[in-house]
């Protein structure tokens, strides 16, 4: 495996452990409110993105890998999140925590297969940003690092 996919893996251990951290710190207040504006999403409603966030990024690096164009160029990201949230509001929190292992690993494992160019590779990002591969998997990790900042901080936990 090629020093920058170990890096990649790193980097998104790094961000999955801080989530961990802080969402093992959450204790009963899964609906502390963690944004005002936008969604005005819960600690718990928060998770739940979260975890439909990387269920679709690994589809997203996955297909862009292959060549596919996963994501319209008319794609509504805010109106995606709300309604992913909104369908999904009867997970619990230990069906969250389940999701966001198994796509880790199904991201992990499809990273050990395959080679340093699949990162090169270019396609449309959920944002509607043109970005390779690699890039997109940084905007994953910083993704779930700033949203356990963002409850780490709404719940006075330490970072």
């Amino acid at each position: 495996m090629s020093e920058r996919i170990e890096k990649i893996k790193a980097d998104l251990a790094s961000a999955r452990q801080h989530l961990e951290h802080v969402l093992d710190s959450v204790g009963d207040r899964w609906d502390t409110q963690v944004y005002s504006d936008g969604a005005g999403w819960t600690v718990k409603q928060l998770a739940i993105h979260l975890s439909d966030a990387d269920r679709g990024t690994n589809g997203q690096v996955m297909g862009i890998a292959a060549g596919r164009d996963v994501i319209p160029a008319d794609f509504d990201l805010d109106r995606y999140n709300k309604r992913s949230v909104e369908k999904r509001s009867e997970m619990s929190i230990d069906d969250v925590r389940k999701s966001l292992n198994t796509t880790r690993a199904e991201l992990l494992t499809w990273l050990d297969t395959v080679d340093e160019a699949a990162l090169d590779k270019t396609g449309r990002h959920a944002t509607l940003k043109i970005l390779s591969v690699g890039e997109i998997l940084g905007v994953m990790a910083a993704h779930e690092r700033g949203h356990a900042d963002d409850i780490a901080d709404v719940l006075g936990l330490s970072r």
